[in-house]
């Protein structure tokens, strides 16, 4: 399929899905990730970033059992996405301690579940998510993976690196206090192990230093993310 023939498709299926037209880099953001590629989009809030992880699962055959795997900070904000989710017709759940158990953990190698949501805390440290995770069942549905509020990743690396403070508080922005991790500091190296499956980064807020430490931390480079921009908050 030609890149403006998929680009139509995507187009018609959003406007049949949701009864308005996408955005012009709302296409193009899913349209990379039909082809493998990573991408980062930079967008402000209200602008409809999570809908591209939605209008890109649409577009894979339903018998793939394809699952969505995303990283979020807050198990707050995973809770209100997964009422998002369900309320557009998708099967999701959002891992949090409590929740995450033996049966949940084959539900999700099952393919379950079209979107999982999960802290960095629970990505990285738990025994049970990582026998999940590595797993050749599991790699063999995971889709996509998405970085919600990615530039917590350089906000974090900072902190474990043993920035002053100063410099630290200058990129926070108010909501930001008191509620991330550490976790976002650490995602690189497990992220880096995955299939072919691309990541999808999204921020509303995140200055070029920060896109460029973001990169440089999960192995980036220009030639393997596209970058996409629209109005920041």
């Amino acid at each position: 399929m030609s890149d403006k023939r998929l680009k139509e498709h995507i187009a018609s299926t959003s406007m049949t899905r949701y009864g308005q037209p996408s955005k012009e880099l709302q296409l193009k953001a899913v349209e990379n990730l039909i082809n493998g590629r990573n991408t980062f989009v930079l967008a402000g809030t209200g602008f409809g970033k999570s809908r591209i992880a939605e209008l890109f699962h649409r577009m894979i055959p339903d018998e793939t059992g394809a699952v969505i795997l995303v990283l979020n900070p807050l198990d707050s904000l995973g809770d209100n996405q997964v009422a998002e989710k369900k309320a557009a017709g998708f099967t999701t759940i959002n891992l949090t301690k409590l929740k995450f158990n033996l049966q949940t953990a084959k539900e999700i190698s099952n393919g379950d579940y079209q979107f999982v949501y999960l802290s960095p805390e629970i990505f990285l440290n738990s025994k049970l998510f990582e026998t999940v995770y590595y797993s050749p069942k599991f790699q063999k549905r995971l889709a996509l993976i998405v970085v919600d509020e990615a530039h917590m990743i350089w906000i974090w690396g900072l902190v474990e690196s043993g920035a002053p403070g100063k410099s630290i508080s200058a990129h926070f922005r108010h909501e930001d206090y008191g509620i991330f991790r550490p976790s976002y500091g650490k995602l690189g190296p497990q992220l880096l192990f995955r299939n072919d499956a691309p990541l999808l980064l999204l921020s509303a807020t995140c200055r070029p230093v920060a896109v460029e430490a973001i990169k440089k931390s999960l192995k980036l480079t220009d030639d393997n993310v596209d970058m996409l921009h629209a109005e920041l908050t």
